[in-house]
């Protein structure tokens, strides 16, 4: 009986173990693929289409984000109801992050000719202490819902901070739109868990809801609440509660003068898919960035000895040596001590995000990589100055 007693643990985190293994894995083999066919249909948007072409790229884009939502949310779903995924806390700058998260699904509703507005309290602390990947997956459960539901009219989200009594703060963000309402007693399927269950919100057909249960999940685990309100015909409103920390401000940067005719900011892209490669670097260019390609570790610390950069887009999954390890020993170099390196990572799970921190990356890109978000981080890091292809 002693040694089954002193077995059991083991065996018990030999499970947890392969279980974070499996759904790490089946996380990048998924969303690899699915980078490449996001990515290429927006290079493909960017060609001379004619109107029915057009259609055919948008419904197939469609198509590929529903995809990518429903595998997102089934496995941080899963991950969290194993206890094999957490919350590692960092400072985040809020009315910063509601402002990507808006941005980033500001072009689906206008394709829909729905309007989205953020509505920022000016008590919002400039700076917080929370999980900033945790509360961005909440808000896109909520903002992915309200687009997806609602056929017209407008989406607002909505703010705010009240104080505690422990020098805390509640971070408290409404979602409210203008769809078809839900009835009292359909109120409770919406956070039921993943089971199969018919869709107070469209059709009476059955299938698998992970989104709404998951942000559920997301919000009592970080210590806060999600409520609804809803009424046939008049519209829903979530709202998502959770406790924050405010953290000290950072002191305002020095005043950096550009020079009159800026060199194109050179970018070093470690990537060893060749769909991604070619997606990124596409991108990158025609924004007048100019682009040094690594398929490996190896070939980034060669590239890194041998020209300067002005920041390195590190993937993490790749043959030989990992992104965690290159970054690690880029670090240790004097021509990229400094340099900022930006994850791309397929698994942008709180553990990860946390080694990557604990390695000496400086920020984090999740694939599918969201074109105005990359653009918005690499502005993030030095403010990087483009070519003259950046202003046309």
């Amino acid at each position: 009986m002693a040694i089954a007693e002193l077995v059991a643990p083991s065996e018990a985190q030999n499970v947890d173990r392969i279980k974070r293994n499996f759904l790490a894995s089946l996380n990048h083999e998924l969303r690899t693929p699915l980078t490449g066919i996001l990515g290429m249909l927006d290079l493909l948007t960017e060609t001379s289409l004619s109107e029915e072409q057009k259609d055919y790229v948008s419904s197939s884009r469609s198509c590929a984000e529903l995809l990518l939502e429903s595998i997102t949310n089934a496995i941080e779903y899963s991950s969290l109801t194993n206890g094999t995924s957490g919350h590692t806390y960092s400072d985040f700058r809020p009315a910063e992050m509601l402002q990507a998260a808006v941005a980033a699904r500001e072009p689906k509703a206008r394709s829909k000719g729905l309007h989205l507005s953020l509505l920022l309290d000016p008590q919002l602390p400039e700076l917080a202490l929370s999980d900033p990947h945790r509360v961005r997956q909440i808000l896109d459960v909520l903002l992915s819902n309200a687009i997806k539901f609602t056929a017209e009219g407008e989406i607002e989200v909505i703010a705010s901070a009240a104080p505690q009594a422990d020098d805390r703060m509640w971070l408290s963000v409404s979602v409210r739109d203008s769809g078809p309402g839900i009835a009292a007693d359909q109120l409770p399927q919406l956070f039921g868990g993943g089971k199969l269950v018919a869709n107070p919100l469209a059709d009476p057909s059955p299938g698998l809801r992970v989104g709404l249960p998951l942000a559920k999940q997301i919000t009592e685990a970080m210590g806060g609440a999600l409520q609804v309100e809803s009424y046939p015909g008049q519209g829903s409103l979530f709202t998502f509660t959770i406790p924050i920390s405010a953290a000290a401000a950072e002191p305002p940067a020095p005043l950096l003068i550009e020079p009159v005719e800026p060199a194109a900011a050179r970018i070093l892209l470690v990537e060893d898919n060749s769909v991604a490669q070619r997606f990124m670097t596409t991108l990158l260019e025609r924004r007048g960035y100019t682009v040094t390609l690594a398929p490996d570790g190896l070939a980034a610390l060669e590239h890194a000895a041998q020209q300067p950069f002005d920041l390195i887009l590190m993937d993490l999954q790749m043959p030989g040596i990992d992104g965690i390890e290159t970054t690690r020993r880029l670090r240790q170099t004097d021509a990229a001590a400094t340099v900022p390196i930006i994850a791309c990572t397929a698994n942008p799970s709180s553990e990860v995000r946390a080694e990557c921190t604990a390695a000496g990356m400086n920020d984090f890109l999740s694939k599918p990589v969201n074109s105005a978000e990359l653009f918005t981080v690499l502005e993030r890091h030095g403010g990087l100055r483009r070519g003259a292809a950046a202003n046309h």
